[in-house]
This record gives C-alpha cells, structure tokens and sequence, in this order.
C-alpha cells in the first residue's frame, strides 16, 4: 500500500514542480454550475482557484476557447456568475474531465439559471 500511496504523492509533487502560473493556485472545493449558451447548467466541482482562473472536475470535455458563465457557490449565500473560456481540458479518470478555465469579466446569471 505504501508504494501506491507514494506513488500518487509523486505525480502530485511533478505537477507542482511543472506548472507554469503566474498566479498561485488555492484548494478551493466547491459546487459549480457550467452554462453554455442556451444549454441547461451542468454541475460540476471546483478544485482550485487563482485571481486568474479556476481548475474544475468535469463531466464533459470542453474544447479550448470554449466560452461559459460559471456559477460557483459561495459559502455567504450569492453565487459568483463568471464568463470564463476553457484553456484546456484533460481526461481525468473514465468520464471526468479536468478543466482549465481563464476568467473573463462578471456575468449576470443565465435565463437558465432562474428556472
């Protein structure tokens, strides 16, 4: 067990060792809604965030360029509605998909939001 344990520790420590930010990143678990166009919100969940961008685990792969609003949950009530545009996008385990995304301006909440 303590192999496979290493093991992930060492993928985690080379990803960090090969990032190139300009901006730290921060554990940030959070419920996130994905809506692009007029398609309904997907849910999704953050796992980090920066001044610039958030990481998000994804049930759908998003092309780069890709533009959506971003609705992430906020502990204090109001959701924070974000236009974002994927920068890159990542297999992550069978039917997941780990999301770059580069914040854009704020937004205001889809139509699709209110139903």
């Amino acid at each position: 067990m303590k192999e496979e344990i290493e093991r992930l520790l060492y993928e985690a420590q080379r990803t960090k060792f090969t990032e190139r930010r300009t901006e730290s990143r921060h554990p940030f678990v959070r419920p996130v809604t994905i809506y692009v166009g007029t398609e309904p919100g997907m849910t999704a969940f953050a796992k980090d965030i920066s001044i610039l961008g958030i990481g998000i685990v994804s049930p759908m792969e998003f092309s780069t360029g890709s533009q959506a609003v971003l609705r992430i949950h906020s502990v204090n009530g109001t959701p924070v509605f974000l236009r974002s545009e994927a920068r890159w996008s990542d297999a992550f385990g069978k039917g997941w998909f780990n999301v770059g995304w580069k914040f854009i301006s704020a937004a205001s909440p889809p139509a699709q939001a209110h139903r």
